[in-house]
């Protein structure tokens, strides 16, 4: 494989099976590049969890992650849709420093420069780590594309804690992007906050950012079509790209043992595959990440599950974007 700077072979190399031919898994589908072939979509791990301010295991999502591949196809029954047409490579994992958080955070910021210079129609997938990883990815994006970004965020956070007190975490990454001038704060959506979960000064702050804020119990009481159709609607006035992150802890802690933040009153699996698919198919989305999914204290790989179904409805709603259904191949 022709490597990318920063990139490693993935945690886990996986081969074609031998089962039903009939039946295509994701283990299958999957597969690294060549270096040469033309492709869709690219999996990127970031396996770091050391910047988390709790403990995390988030460093094993990009393993675990990888290891459920044969337990799922490539066939959206629900839509009738199978993804196969689209082609979605494996670029490995970021290659990450023992203990130089600052390092892996370039290490990531550089990784996605390169990915954004070779690969420019090339729609990046970001396995997490922590959410702190989400502020190098995008701004190593920004520094080549140099359009106007959104960020629409689904987290039970707001992600704007002072760095001064602990530096660059998972809890300051939408702070990083706007004091370091990657994002405006009114091109900020961040929908799923909790109660009891944030602070009255790190409100104050984001709002007067001009950051969009919807909570959980807005998304319950409104439905979150109405919600996201209108955090499309503000982003596209403003910006030219949008990058997404899927903070999974926004998900009810019923659904997901396997985050750090685990909290009640969160957001259900439909809700956010149901954004995962309008975002997918949204031609200004230019990347995702999945975030915050730690293994070590999951159950029957529920939540990894969930985080893997985030990434094949957004698939689903890419393969609607570019017309790869069967007869437009």
């Amino acid at each position: 494989m022709n490597q990318i700077p920063y990139l490693q072979r993935p945690s886990l190399v996986y081969t074609p099976g031998q089962g039903d031919p009939n039946v295509t898994r994701l283990s299958d589908w999957i597969t690294e590049w060549d270096g040469n072939e033309l492709f869709q979509a690219a999996l990127i791990g970031a396996p770091l969890s050391k910047s988390s301010i709790s403990f995390s295991g988030a460093h094993m999502h990009p393993t675990v992650f990888r290891q459920l591949f044969s337990a799922f196809t490539t066939y959206n029954f629900e839509d009738d849709l199978d993804l196969l047409p689209l082609r979605v490579r494996d670029l490995g994992d970021i290659v990450m420093h023992t203990t130089d958080i600052p390092q892996c955070h370039h290490n990531i910021e550089h990784a996605f420069e390169e990915v954004a210079k070779r690969l420019p129609t090339v729609v990046p997938c970001l396995i997490g780590g922590d959410h702190s990883i989400t502020y190098p990815a995008l701004t190593g994006l920004q520094r080549v594309r140099g359009e106007r970004i959104g960020l629409i965020q689904f987290d039970a956070h707001l992600d704007v804690r002072d760095t001064a007190s602990g530096g660059r975490s998972n809890g300051t990454p939408v702070r990083s992007l706007m004091e370091t001038g990657v994002l405006r704060g009114e091109d900020v959506v961040n929908i799923g906050l909790r109660s009891f979960a944030n602070s009255k000064q790190y409100r104050t702050y984001a709002e007067q950012q001009g950051v969009t804020l919807y909570t959980a119990k807005q998304v319950r009481e409104r439905g979150i079509q109405t919600i996201l159709e209108e955090a499309i609607a503000r982003l596209k006035m403003n910006v030219d790209v949008v990058y997404a992150t899927f903070d999974i802890d926004v998900l009810d802690q019923s659904d997901v043992p396997g985050v750090p933040a685990i909290g009640p009153g969160g957001l259900s699996p439909l809700d956010l595959f149901y954004c995962a698919e309008v975002l997918g198919a949204w031609d200004r989305v230019i990347a995702m990440d999945m975030v915050c999914v730690d293994p070590n204290r999951d159950t029957r790989d529920r939540t990894t599950r969930i985080s893997m179904h985030v990434l094949l409805y957004f698939l689903t709603g890419l393969a609607k974007r570019l017309k790869l259904t069967p007869g437009h191949v």
